[in-house]
């Protein structure tokens, strides 16, 4: 994997350094996370459709919460996600089956992110949360990784919250000390690197899930 080498800024340390809160960790859980951070913010469904799905209309509505995606990856499907300044998400493409590519735009703030398969069959999905230079088209960083368990009698909750942030261990460019929202880690990234576009994006394994749910609850 190519990698970048960056040139540091003193005040890229400043930003990165104050922007830096502590992630909350938890264990995974057969618990609904409502039962600990209340009604989530954002609820966005996943939907599996059989291949050669073709539905009728749009898919770029920004108030939808749904996007859709082979039951069944041949191929990874590439979940670009922005955030704004706004106080709501925007659905940007909610259809992967034209080009293989979903986006989703953030509201402003900082989330603690669960997952769940719901519906049967279900085999599971597999997700890598990457930061991505825009500029030379290279992965630049993987965030974090989860595995999602395939549906159950009883709904098992994958805590997703790491894909999202950006810690020590993995940050080989910035020096921080603490986990950092991935927004913020990449705003520093570009400071230190005037010119270069970073993006953050999911490479996501669907394995015959009908519905993956996501859910985004602000901390």
């Amino acid at each position: 994997m190519k990698r970048t080498i960056l040139s540091i800024s003193a005040i890229a340390l400043v930003v990165i350094f104050a922007v830096s809160v502590a992630m909350p960790v938890l264990a995974a859980t057969n618990l609904n996370p409502n039962k600990l951070y209340g009604a989530p913010s954002y609820v966005l469904n996943l939907i599996g459709k059989k291949d050669g799905w073709s539905g009728g209309g749009t898919y770029d509505n920004p108030d939808r919460h749904t996007m859709f995606l082979p039951q069944t990856t041949a191929e990874n499907v590439t979940v670009w996600m922005t955030q704004g300044t706004a106080s709501d998400f925007s659905v940007l493409d909610g259809n992967a089956f034209d080009d293989g590519n979903l986006s989703l735009e953030l509201a402003a703030g900082k989330y603690a992110v669960f997952i769940v398969a719901l519906g049967k069959p279900g085999g599971g999905a597999g997700i890598e949360g990457w930061i991505y230079n825009a500029t030379d088209n290279t992965y630049l960083m993987l965030v974090g990784s989860v595995t999602v368990p395939g549906h159950s009698k009883t709904p098992r909750w994958t805590n997703a919250t790491g894909l999202f942030w950006v810690s020590p261990n993995e940050d080989p460019f910035l020096g921080v000390t603490q986990d950092t929202w991935v927004f913020d880690y990449m705003n520093a990234l570009s400071d230190a690197n005037v010119g270069t576009e970073y993006l953050y994006l999911w490479q996501l394994d669907n394995n015959n899930n009908k519905v993956l749910q996501v859910r985004f609850y602000k901390i």
